[in-house]
């Protein structure tokens, strides 16, 4: 068996967007380095954030606890969390714990950034 520890990278792509690239494998033992990008972004209010999870070959329900916490945290403050994910497990993992109603998902980053700026544009509007 081998475990492919994850990269984390952090871009920023505009002033209050940001690109989390992640490769390799995300569970109990390597969930670390995603929950520290996860935690700076929540530092600044009203960020979007997207998750970019392309080249993650395994997610377990660990990785996707922090995910779901930082995008509840992000909506607290103004922000949304988005991912991006084209594997089929991992997509799966989203729909089996019905995450994927709770965190917007798409195939590519574009089209994820444009959900998210419309769902909090909507948002400001009716608040």
């Amino acid at each position: 068996m081998s475990i492919l520890e994850p990269e984390v990278r952090t871009t920023r792509l505009a002033d209050k967007e940001l690109l989390v690239s992640v490769s390799g494998e995300l569970d109990l033992h390597s969930v670390g380095s995603l929950q520290g990008a996860l935690d700076e972004a929540l530092n600044e209010s009203g960020v979007l954030v997207v998750v970019d999870l392309s080249d993650v070959a395994l997610i377990d329900s660990i990785a996707l606890g922090a995910l779901a916490r930082a995008s509840r945290g992000l909506r607290e403050s103004g922000g949304a969390l988005g991912v991006v994910a084209s594997n089929t497990d991992v997509v799966r993992a989203f729909q089996i714990t019905s995450l994927d109603r709770v965190i917007p998902m798409a195939a590519a980053t574009s089209e994820i950034l444009e959900r998210l700026r419309g769902a909090t544009a909507s948002s400001v509007e009716t608040t």
